[in-house]
């Protein structure tokens, strides 16, 4: 068998020769005889061609070729599909962060309001106590006038003329109170720096409003009662009332709404959340 086999075979009688698991390709099998004298045929050959077995034909390498591009393009889209797993992930590993720097910065923020909370409720409780010393200051003077009021009283009850020395003390007394109005401008100084401004405010809104009227509504926004407005004011209860409707209708506000919440929750340059501060 040319192409298979590397000689001829060795002489026999047998009139037939197997092949088995020839590989693929072109073979020509050559056959001769030999006589008993040693007499040596003619060669008679036969060609034929052995075809390779399916898995490596044309359509399979075709078919190979199919299979790994389309392998190719499934590991592609895999890996296409893993990579935006991994953005994905990434981008939400990057938001988690941002939001635990974000937390880390609102409570680094809290922190530093929480502080300067402390620092200015401490400032307003220095300044609280200025101001209640301040009006404590204007209820011992409301009490002093009232004092003069029941010796002029008595006075004229006594005498129908004044000795020049009851007058003398008595002046002396009214002398003590001319202080009043500086004393009225340290208080409402200290009021707007507690009170974020209120006075400069509400006259701003309210630019009609007397000076009387100012006290009152400084009064009101304390909460005092009618009794302390009225010996601060040096009036009586009544008029601390009257001047109460009067200061109501000036404003335009309707009997259902009350002053003190008025007062506190009018807006004021200032007017803003110590937490937001």
């Amino acid at each position: 068998m040319k192409n298979f086999d590397k000689g001829w075979s060795v002489w026999s009688k047998r009139t037939e020769k197997d092949y088995t698991n020839l590989p693929e390709g072109n073979y020509s099998f050559q056959i001769k005889a030999r006589s008993n004298l040693g007499d040596e045929s003619i060669i008679t050959r036969y060609s034929f061609i052995v075809l390779p077995p399916w898995y490596k034909s044309i359509w399979a390498y075709v078919t190979y070729g199919l299979l790994f591009l389309g392998f190719n393009y499934l590991f592609y889209r895999w890996l296409k599909k893993k990579f935006i797993r991994e953005k994905l992930k990434y981008e939400a590993e990057q938001k988690r962060l941002k939001y635990l720097h974000q937390l880390e910065m609102e409570k680094s923020e809290k922190e530093i309001i929480a502080l300067k909370n402390e620092k200015l409720e401490s400032e307003i409780l220095g300044k609280n106590s200025e101001l209640a010393s301040v009006a404590m200051h204007l209820l011992q003077k409301g009490e002093l006038l009232a004092k003069i009021r029941e010796e002029l009283v008595q006075l004229r009850k006594s005498t129908n003329d004044m000795p020049s020395e009851e007058l003398k003390r008595l002046i002396r007394i009214l002398n003590q109170e001319s202080k009043m109005d500086k004393d009225w401008d340290q208080f409402a100084g200290y009021f707007d720096n507690t009170h974020s401004d209120f006075l400069k405010a509400i006259k701003e809104t309210h630019p009609l409003l007397s000076a009387h009227e100012l006290k009152l509504c400084a009064y009101l926004r304390m909460n005092l009662s009618s009794k302390e407005i009225a010996q601060l004011l040096n009036i009586s209860v009544r008029g601390v009332e009257i001047s109460r409707y009067r200061l109501r209708k000036k404003l335009q506000l309707p009997t259902e709404i009350n002053l003190f919440n008025y007062f506190t929750e009018f807006p004021t340059p200032k007017k803003e959340n110590i937490g937001n501060t």
